[in-house]
């Protein structure tokens, strides 16, 4: 299904068959949840089954995946590393790679790179939010880590992705950025009518950017 799939009519119910596979199932927060159906209607390959002003849905079979999208500030970074997808075959991989350079999200390439114990052809690209996808063809086991001293070549494509901004940001919420240990993060003040009165939910986030 091309991406187009995102601008036709969704059918707001789950697909009668999704249930009946076992899925990995993610929920993301995003600050803008239009760009991010699209963002991830291009990485995906197909829209969502569910859309709504405070919430949308896919489900997707290849890879078995429930993907929600929930318009709630986002930290950019925060405790995830990367999420990613393994493709069967490089026509795939070049396949995501066009359609999100269609939507004109941040990507970096990396080809033949060792790295994981692994020599792989890797595309890292960043949503909206900055989170950060890993996608991959996987070519061979090794024996080592791979290219831990060529740092240059590992690193290039995860920071190209981010871009300089995104990656100032990020240096700074996992260096300054609240903990769980901070206390009642995400809950408003006694006697405090701060919920009621904001559309988005509060957050672990003390900043957030556009």
């Amino acid at each position: 299904m091309s991406t187009a799939a995102a601008a036709m009519t969704v059918p707001n119910r789950t697909p009668a068959k999704a249930t009946q596979l076992i899925k990995f199932h993610a929920s993301l927060n995003v600050s803008n949840l239009a760009k991010s159906i699209e963002f991830y209607s291009a990485l995906l390959g197909e829209g969502p089954v569910k859309s709504y002003v405070d919430y949308a849905k896919f489900e997707v079979d290849i890879p078995p995946l429930v993907l929600s999208l929930k318009p709630k500030r986002a930290c950019a970074g925060g405790p995830l590393n990367h999420l990613g997808l393994r493709m069967t075959s490089l026509e795939d991989l070049d396949a995501i790679h066009k359609r999100m350079k269609a939507v004109g999200a941040r990507i970096g390439e990396q080809n033949d790179v060792k790295c994981c114990y692994a020599r792989q052809t890797k595309l890292w690209i960043t949503d909206p939010d900055e989170t950060l996808w890993e996608v991959y063809y996987f070519h061979e086991d090794v024996h080592d880590w791979g290219e831990i001293n060529n740092k240059p070549k590992l690193w290039a494509a995860p920071l190209k992705a981010f871009g300089l901004r995104g990656v100032i940001r990020r240096w700074w919420n996992n260096s300054f950025g609240p903990r769980p240990t901070d206390g009642m993060v995400g809950e408003a003040a006694p006697g405090s009518n701060q919920a009621a009165m904001s559309p988005i939910p509060a957050d672990a986030c003390r900043t957030s950017h556009s």
